[in-house]
This record gives C-alpha cells, structure tokens and sequence, in this order.
C-alpha cells in the first residue's frame, strides 16, 4: 500500500487555506501541516494541491517510497530551520498518541507506518544526529536569558518542555498555562517551576529584567494585550512562534524572532553537514526496505491485523 501514500505538505498560507480531507490523517506542527492521503481515493483532492498556483510555493507533493523519506526527513529535524532539533520529533510522538486512524485497512497500513517512522527515527538520531550542541531551542534560548532573573514562558506544550531542561538551575522559570493537564505534566517533571493560568486579563508580579518567551501558538494581539496588563514591563522577548514572521510582535522591549535565532547558527552549520548527509543517507536506506516490505505483502497490509 506504500505505493497508494501521497503526503502533501503545506506551509505558510497554505496550512490554513487549503481544505481539509475528510478520509484523510493530518499532522500539525508550528511550521507545516501534512496530510496522510490515499492517492486513489484523493485525487481531485492532490491533483488540487499541485495545481493551486497562488499557493505553489508553498505546497509540496511526495508519493510512495518519497512521501516515507520526507516524513522521515522531517521526524528527524533535518527540514527543520534549526538542523537536527529535537521537538518535531515529540510533536509527532503526540500525534500518535491522539490519532484516529480509519478502522479500515488503509488506516491499519498507517499505524503501521507510522509506528515504524518513529522507531527509525529513533535510529537516524542515535546514529547521526546526537550530541549538536547549539543546534537545540534550548540552546540557543539560554544564551539568549543568560544573567535574567527570571523568565516568563507563555506556553507548557512540547516546545516548552524542549526549553525547559536548559533553564532549570541557570534563572527562576514562571510557565503560564493555558491547559492544566500539560501543566501538570511539566510540574511533575520540573518541580521548581512556578505555574500561573494564562489569562489575557491577568496581571501578574515579576521582578526587574524578567525575560518573555512566547512558546504556544498565539497571536501577537493576544500576546500585546496581556503584555500591556502586566504590572512591570520586561526586558527581552523571544518569539519561538512560527507565525513570528507573518504576525510580528509590537512591545516595548527588544523582541527576537525565531529567524534571527537561527541566523546566528549559520556559522556552525557547514560542521554538521557531514553529519546531515549520513542522516539523509541511512533515512534513504530506510524508505527503500519500506518499500521491499510492502513488495512481500501480496495481500496488502491486511495481516497487520492479524
């Protein structure tokens, strides 16, 4: 059946734009939005995508042995602005854990898929991805807040979880919450943290040269109104938002967007080249088997089920 995969991914105007498929999987994260369709049942659907000239460069189409190398591609962080991060990764683990996968033998061929994306993953990275350094979210943030007393992060999903580690011991950390059961998680893990509701009419107190990361996907209104309610201003915004281009931030204070984070890894990147293109490689290796698999299952995908 991998031969019946088309995974169309969608970025920038695209993600919202482009209607949804009912029969279809769809995959979210702050930069793309991917859609797991049958090529067969979805063709006016895909031939749509391929065709939308105001959306063009914003669209791209992969089939079969393709669509599994680019989803591995992207598992492992290497479509990612910052080259081999970490966070996609637990982003997909969390779809997985709340997708609903049609009770069909299609659906049955994408758990499997899927699952096995994740285990490979695993396997590029211990392999060839370990060990980047400055290559991380976290890194690059605690650079950014080194010598703050305190840092404010808006936001206590994934993203937040990746930064964290790199905070705890180095400034107080104040997360603001917006969906308690995520809060609760990172407590459990992070006991030293302090956890405030988010609310746009909430004020609350911090000291002097606190910083602000923005790690959830709000909108910079959202994020102005709650900044001006707030009863000490702070010194240093970082907006991890992946809208930070397209719905710019507007505060008193300096405010640096993800892209100027990642302009200051430029310099490090041509030492992990090597290190990419074996990823690129064994992820190569790794479609090619999906595919032989698939060629030894002349009944399809149906003894998954077995």
């Amino acid at each position: 059946m991998l031969d019946q995969l088309a995974i169309v991914n969608l970025r920038q105007d695209a993600r919202e734009n482009f209607p949804v498929a009912l029969d279809g999987l769809e995959w979210k994260t702050c930069l793309r939005r991917v859609l797991f369709l049958n090529r067969d049942e979805n063709k006016a659907l895909i031939a749509a995508a391929e065709k939308d000239e105001r959306l063009a460069s914003a669209i791209e189409v992969y089939a079969g042995n393709d669509a599994s190398r680019f989803l591995l591609e992207v598992i492992c962080g290497l479509n990612s602005p910052l080259v081999g991060e970490t966070a996609v990764m637990g982003q997909f683990r969390e779809f997985l854990l709340h997708a609903r996968f049609p009770d069909t033998v299609w659906g049955s061929f994408l758990r499997q898929l899927t699952s096995t994306l994740l285990v490979d993953a695993k396997r590029v990275r211990h392999d060839h991805l370990q060990g980047l350094g400055s290559q991380t979210y976290g890194s690059l943030v605690r650079q950014q807040v080194k010598g703050l007393p305190m840092v404010s992060v808006l936001g206590a999903g994934q993203l937040a979880r990746e930064i964290l580690p790199w905070l705890i011991g180095k400034t107080k950390v104040r997360v603001l919450y917006r969906h308690w059961d995520h809060a609760k998680e990172l407590l459990n893990d992070y006991p030293d943290i302090e956890l405030v509701q988010f609310s746009t009419d909430q004020a609350t107190s911090q000291p002097d040269q606190t910083g602000l990361l923005i790690a959830a996907p709000l909108t910079a209104v959202e994020v102005e109104n709650w900044v001006s309610k707030q009863s000490s201003s702070f010194s240093k915004c970082l907006d991890l938002r992946g809208e930070a281009e397209t719905d710019p931030l507007s505060l008193s204070c300096p405010v640096i967007k993800l892209s100027e984070l990642f302009e200051a890894l430029r310099n490090d990147r041509q030492k992990l080249e090597g290190r990419v293109a074996a990823a690129r490689a064994e992820i190569k290796q790794l479609s090619q088997r999906q595919t032989q698999q698939a060629q030894f299952r002349p009944f399809g995908w149906e003894d998954l089920c077995a």
